[in-house]
């Protein structure tokens, strides 16, 4: 696979472009390109993709590719285009296409002279379909015994977007919005704010995808209040995905890390120090803060060290309304303990007017869920709101 980026598109020296390049793709394919099928890098533009399980690669994940790396790179702007190109051939001739330089990739594009006997070259369009380049290269490149020709691939389904508020109740405004992205053919909308129910199936993709879209809201939000990225901490703690991570929020830029903060989910009610250090080591370069998420009341608060994260939020469980409140109450019980440790308390899935004034009466001071705030296309952090015309249909 070749990623095209043609030169004077943007005002990046060439080795910090590269270097970007590399950086994202590589995020993107440790995401997307799911074990058994494997990939490695060749150099920063052209990478090696295998899958020991069918005879031809499916291109439907490739398809987001360049739509994502040309908004990392290069914003919502039309002027400028990130070309992925799927080049398949004998071994001996992919190390040559690998390391052609710009004007060897371009006439290999639209000279079928270029490419070599029983090799093709493929543009990948935005919905994973092949496009032969140059289209008339079939005849030229045909292999003695061709492959079978591969069914179209399936649909990509689009991602929605979207956003939740976090209530700050003390001064009745909001402060920061939680990112959610959600595909379209999912079984429910996917929300970190809205209970257990609505976390994602694939949380590796989920935080990928919202990565993504934290890239276009830094760059047409301005509002400065922070957005919270939603990271799986089971599977951060996981040594195999810890640097696949790693690379995935490197893409997030440094003059922004005051700006972004870290949602992490399926925290356990007493993770380890050893824990808590790799996941700040992880973390810390690329978010101003941390909060965990914890669905037990009893969370060990007093295990932590003082300001060793920003905030722990309480996840609200599926149940009925009066052990939801009982279950509120026994963590608004341990608000001293947050406050000797100086982590903010917050509670999330609030549902009902009766639970978001139940929970204001204990002065736990941040607030989300449903009940405070549905899903947004745009922030709302920064806006003062009434409690009283709570939540933010």
């Amino acid at each position: 696979m070749r990623v095209v980026v043609r030169t004077g598109q943007t005002e990046l020296p060439q080795d910090v472009l590269a270097a970007l390049v590399a950086k994202f793709t590589s995020a993107f394919l440790e995401t997307r390109w799911a074990w058994p099928r494997r990939f490695s890098e060749i150099n920063p533009y052209a990478f090696l993709l295998t899958d020991p399980r069918a005879p031809e690669l499916d291109t439907a994940e490739l398809g987001r590719l360049s739509d994502e790396l040309h908004v990392h790179l290069f914003g919502k702007s039309d002027e400028s285009e990130v070309t992925i190109l799927l080049f398949e051939g004998p071994d001996e001739t992919l190390d040559d296409f690998a390391t052609l330089d710009a004007e060897g990739v371009a006439r290999a594009m639209t000279d079928p002279s270029a490419i070599p006997p029983g090799a093709r070259l493929s543009r990948i369009g935005p919905d994973g379909t092949r496009i032969l380049t140059p289209p008339d290269q079939a005849a030229a490149t045909a292999a003695p015994s061709a492959a079978a020709p591969s069914a179209p691939p399936p649909e990509r389904a689009p991602n929605i977007e979207g956003v939740q508020g976090v209530y700050y109740a003390g001064r009745e405004v909001f402060v920061a919005d939680v990112i959610s992205c959600t595909p379209v053919d999912a079984r429910t909308h996917f929300s970190l704010v809205d209970g257990d129910e609505h976390l994602p199936e694939e949380p590796d993709v989920f935080d990928a995808a919202c990565v993504i879209a934290a890239m276009r809201l830094l760059a047409e939000s301005p509002s400065q209040t922070p957005l919270y990225l939603p990271v799986s901490f089971s599977t951060l703690m996981r040594p195999t995905r810890r640097a696949a991570y790693a690379d995935m929020i490197a893409i997030l830029p440094l003059s922004e890390r005051r700006r972004l903060a870290a949602a992490v989910y399926d925290v356990p009610r007493a993770p380890s120090f050893q824990a808590l250090t790799q996941l700040r080591e992880a973390l810390e370069g690329r978010f101003g803060a941390i909060d965990l998420r914890t669905s037990d009341p009893a969370f060990e608060i007093d295990q932590l060290a003082s300001r060793a994260v920003t905030s722990v939020t309480l996840v609200l469980p599926a149940a009925e309304p009066e052990r939801r409140l009982a279950v509120m109450r026994r963590f608004a019980a341990r608000l001293p303990a947050y406050r000797r440790r100086r982590i903010w308390p917050g509670v999330t899935n609030i549902r009902s007017a009766r639970e978001l004034k139940a929970v204001r009466e204990t002065r736990i001071p941040f607030l989300t869920g449903p009940g405070v705030c549905r899903m947004q296309t745009v922030p709302v952090g920064g806006r003062p709101w009434s409690a009283d015309l709570l939540p933010v249909e």
